[in-house]
């Protein structure tokens, strides 16, 4: 119902969007564009990267999808400033900033991460976001309870979307599983980067009661 009518879709990675995505139904909009919202490339769960997954939901539309060739999360800053200056990766940054609607989930850093199971995330740098308060991601960018982004140099590294770009898009549905959400799903809420939410019932009770 949400994408009705929608041109450009913009989507990020993870175990629950590749899920959605297989069971997604096919149709025939072949005017429509899937674009990834933060870099999506590595060895590890191939499935899960935004590459993937824009290709795949592409597929099941029978539309078209770019890539963003490159890591969600570079070693330095200073390599994430020159890749994003190379033409086809600003050309997909520029169209993620601009889609109709982007498909989310919200992550807890602390368990059952994404990015820890892309080795995007050493066990140092986590236990730095811990003590600077980070309570969950989007898209691999950190933020604290309040939804702020936090000051980590690893939200440096991001080559994609970044948190203040996301509220600018019209419409975020954001589609989250898992109890153990439930503390970063508030804090997303909080710093109002969704528009729409779709999440199971255990969950939602749990962030009624929170």
């Amino acid at each position: 119902k949400n994408l009705k009518d929608v041109i450009r879709i913009g989507i990020s990675g993870g175990s629950t969007l590749s899920e959605l995505v297989k069971e997604y139904s096919f149709e025939q909009k072949e005017e429509v564009q899937v674009i990834p919202l933060v870099g999506g490339l590595g060895m590890k769960h191939v499935e899960l990267h935004s590459n993937q997954l824009a290709y795949e939901l592409s597929k099941k539309l029978n539309g078209t999808c770019s890539y963003l060739y490159t890591p969600a999360i570079v070693k330095t800053k200073e390599l994430r400033d020159r890749l994003i200056l190379m033409k086809d990766i600003a050309t997909v940054l520029e169209e993620g900033k601009n889609v109709d609607v982007a498909l989310i989930s919200v992550g807890n850093p602390y368990k059952n991460s994404t990015i820890r199971a892309h080795g995007y995330i050493q066990e140092d740098e986590l236990q730095q976001l811990h003590e600077m308060g980070a309570v969950g991601d989007i898209a691999s960018r950190f933020f604290d309870q309040d939804g702020e982004e936090v000051n980590h140099p690893l939200n440096e590294k991001v080559i994609g979307l970044s948190l203040e770009q996301l509220k600018q898009i019209n419409k975020v549905i954001a589609v989250v599983v898992g109890t153990e959400k439930v503390e970063s799903l508030a804090s997303a809420l909080k710093g109002g980067y969704i528009d729409v939410l779709i999440l199971d019932e255990k969950a939602a009770l749990k962030l009624i009661k929170a």
